[in-house]
């Protein structure tokens, strides 16, 4: 007997969905013969959980202690076929079609696939047979929060500056510094914008910077909860890299690059209370020879809706509202939505609407706690996608300008001119790079 399942979601073939909105689909069961079930069950389901493991120390044996926690957003049941005190419903062969339709919280966090925990978002459909195995069949959708950046603080649009100082070998023979300087014109950003940087190397050392390199890393926080015990670990994902210049000893130069922002969940504090996403910037000096190498970083928010030109009056929220998602295309290559459709990131006609692409550089999901485990609990199996793959939600990704490059700021223009008086030869010496 052959029985096949498909869950499909109306007007939205890839599933993604905004918290708010409304999901409306169908499940359509096939059977080549009469099938003899006590239920048909439609289970929609949204959680956040985390999970890992740690070497600890109990009675003079070293065993590993799983850590975990939990937190549930949607768990919506509805019966197709049958109800809780049936015994025995048949199904006959064919095909059957069954409509359903799910409120999606607006609070919900954005989906996620981490090392160590996940935010993952499924429907599930049950087949409860009469003294046999229940038959279950799960589709995977995207739940994505929206983070309008123009509404989380005046201090994203204005410009960020970090710098550090570094110096090599110890007293007496203690190198002059090698200063790092690092600027930023915002630090909001949406998936597809370029973040331009301005880099100042100072190297008055006598040991060369054989690279720049310019990382955007996303940093993760998992937390526990009860009944497991307090606990916190971290991740650090390299979400794009991007290689820079050389820096020879005693020599002054600055530079200016772009690194792109890829398809990614928006940063979030307080939305998740297992898991946080932040996001920086990260600027570091290769040196050469066994020396640490010298790293300035600068922290940036990801949203899902750009800054835009004005600061609106009121935010732009999204509650009941359809996603048109017709232009969705299978694949890393997705096509946006229509303008005309109504989106969460409209608050400007001149922004077009965004791709969906998946995150390539995130986690497939939390791994199985250890045999050796204190309280082993069992993880839910990774859920395949459509096409069956590992399932990765999708994120919008934008095509607008980027901001312009920041420029260098004061300390840098009054640093170089009084470098330019103090001693004029400094910029004709060629042995010592080029001076600006």
């Amino acid at each position: 007997m052959v029985v096949t399942c498909e869950i499909e979601f109306d007007n939205n073939p890839h599933g993604t969905y905004f918290g708010g909105q409304v999901m409306t689909g169908r499940v359509t069961i096939k059977s080549d013969k009469m099938k003899l079930v006590k239920a048909i069950t439609l289970h929609v389901t949204g959680n956040a959980e985390t999970r890992w493991t740690e070497r600890v120390t109990r009675q003079g044996r070293r065993r590993r202690r799983s850590f975990y926690g939990r937190e549930d957003y949607i768990s919506s049941k509805t019966f197709l076929v049958g109800s809780n005190l049936s015994t025995q419903v048949p199904i006959e062969a064919g095909i059957h079609v069954y409509n359903f339709t799910c409120q999606i919280p607006t609070e919900c966090p954005s989906s996620f696939e981490g090392m160590h925990g996940r935010v993952r978002y499924m429907a599930n459909v049950t087949l409860v047979r009469p003294w046999k195995f229940d038959q279950s069949y799960t589709r995977c959708f995207t739940v994505l929060k929206v983070m309008d950046l123009n509404f989380n603080g005046p201090l994203l649009r204005v410009p960020a500056h970090s710098e550090t100082s570094k110096t090599y070998c110890c007293w007496p023979c203690r190198s002059d510094p090698l200063s790092l300087q690092l600027t930023v014109p915002q630090t909001g950003f949406v998936p597809g914008q370029s973040i331009p940087l301005s880099v100042l190397v100072t190297n008055e050392s006598h040991i060369p910077v054989e690279q720049l390199v310019v990382t955007l890393v996303m940093l993760v926080t998992y937390h526990t909860k009860p009944p497991s015990m307090p606990n916190s670990t971290s991740e650090r994902v390299v979400v794009n890299t991007l290689k820079g210049d050389p820096v020879q000893r005693n020599c002054k130069k600055l530079y200016s690059y772009e690194i792109k922002v890829p398809a990614t969940p928006p940063t979030c504090f307080n939305v998740c209370g297992i898991i946080q996403i932040a996001y920086q910037v990260e600027v570091e000096a290769q040196v050469k020879g066994c020396h640490q190498n010298e790293l300035v970083s600068v922290p940036v928010t990801v949203g899902t809706i750009p800054l835009t030109q004005h600061v609106p009056i009121q935010p732009r929220g999204l509650l009941n509202q359809p996603l048109d998602v017709q232009g969705l295309d299978s694949g890393y290559t997705a096509t946006a939505p229509p303008i005309d459709g109504a989106s969460p990131w409209a608050v400007d006609e001149s922004i077009p609407p965004p791709n969906y692409q998946e995150a390539i550089h995130m986690g497939s999901t939390a791994p199985k706690a250890p045999e050796d485990c204190d309280d082993p609990e069992p993880v839910p199996p990774n859920t395949l996608s459509l096409d069956g793959s590992a399932y990765k939600p999708l994120y919008p990704v934008f095509d607008i300008p980027s901001p312009s490059a920041p420029p260098p700021t004061d300390y840098t223009q009054n640093y170089m001119a009084e470098r330019a008086f103090v001693n004029p030869a400094l910029d004709l010496d060629k042995d010592k790079g080029t001076w600006l």
